[in-house]
């Protein structure tokens, strides 16, 4: 009876510690970046991941808690990984445009962008229309907004050539395949005009019409998880209130993109 007892006794402190373990166990908040938009998602030397959405999402993640799971995912197929349940979350400057609010649940803003173009060092567009006539203007092909901003406006003369990459768009840019590249101005100024000042620079007015680009960028989760969205806009409280998100932010920009 002793050891009947004994067993017993055995077996209920091992449900008990299991039950302890799962207690604790953290959550897991899946996201998805592409890994070749610096500075928000890009991939070191090495092969990992890093970038300002890359450190905010691990800032998020700290402040209610929960694992970070950070998956490079190219944009192509960033939809689809959020629609299918591969990831939670797409934290990677989307636009909370009218048209993304009726399909996606989004959280933010939590970046409240300009955008504007990069030209050449020795360039004599400075933005204006007259300059911009008849040149050939890139721009990102997955930017929606962009993309309905310049057909309202420079598409009128001015050829608009789309890209799958900023990137492609660049090496375009520098090889004198296309005048000027409109685009997310915080990504053009660290990635191209900081890094080589002598080569690009930034002209024309910071554009910030909430006509097209609406209240800022956002996180983009499946339509009606109000579960993780109610713990992100937690989340992104926190890390504006406590200065994390700030201090990330003057790393990447030298200023705060939330409130700029």
């Amino acid at each position: 009876m002793k050891i009947q007892k004994f067993f017993v006794l055995i077996g209920m402190a091992g449900a008990l510690a299991l039950g302890a373990q799962f207690s604790c166990a953290k959550e897991t908040l899946k996201v998805g970046m592409d890994p070749l938009y610096e500075p928000f998602s890009y991939q070191t030397p090495d092969g990992k991941l890093t970038g300002f959405d890359y450190e905010i999402s691990n800032a998020l993640c700290e402040a209610i808690s929960v694992t970070c799971d950070i998956k490079a995912i190219p944009y192509d197929g960033s939809m689809s990984a959020l629609q299918s349940g591969q990831i939670d979350a797409l934290i990677n400057t989307y636009a909370m445009s009218k048209e993304r609010l009726e399909k996606f649940t989004m959280v933010g803003p939590y970046i409240r962008p300009t955008f504007r173009f990069l030209v050449a060092a020795n360039s004599n567009i400075d933005g204006t229309e007259k300059t911009l006539k008849g040149k050939t203007i890139g721009i990102e092909k997955g930017a929606n907004a962009i993309k309905i901003y310049m057909n309202d406006t420079f598409a009128k003369t001015s050829k608009i050539e789309p890209y799958d990459q900023v990137n492609d768009g660049i090496l375009d840019l520098a090889a004198g395949r296309v005048d000027a590249f409109f685009g997310d101005e915080n990504q053009l100024f660290y990635a191209y005009v900081k890094s080589q000042p002598n080569t690009y620079k930034l002209v024309g007015e910071s554009v910030k019409s909430t006509e097209y680009f609406g209240e800022g960028q956002g996180f983009m989760l499946r339509k009606g998880d109000d579960a993780w969205a109610g713990k992100l806009k937690t989340a992104l409280d926190t890390i504006v209130k406590n200065g994390k998100y700030d201090e990330i932010s003057k790393k990447y920009f030298g200023k705060n993109i939330l409130v700029q």
